[in-house]
């Protein structure tokens, strides 16, 4: 391994072939990370969320609610 001694052009030439990798590939990280962070998604999941912890409130206070109904 002591031997081998890489050409003066190899880091450029493999750093160049690793940038036009990385550009190909990012138009799909594009796609995905519009789609991941859109208003309209982030919007719908707030909404999910909110409508959630409503449900999960009126949940909890029913378990309070209804032991005290029953008797």
């Amino acid at each position: 391994m002591e031997d081998f001694e890489p050409t003066d052009n190899f880091v450029p030439r493999v750093m160049a072939d690793i940038h036009a990798y990385e550009a190909s590939r990012g138009l799909d990280i594009t796609r995905k990370e519009s789609l991941l962070f859109s208003k309209p998604l982030r919007y719908a999941l707030s909404a999910g969320g909110i409508l959630l912890g409503i449900v999960n409130v009126i949940r909890i206070a029913s378990t309070f609610i209804s032991p005290a109904l029953c008797r």
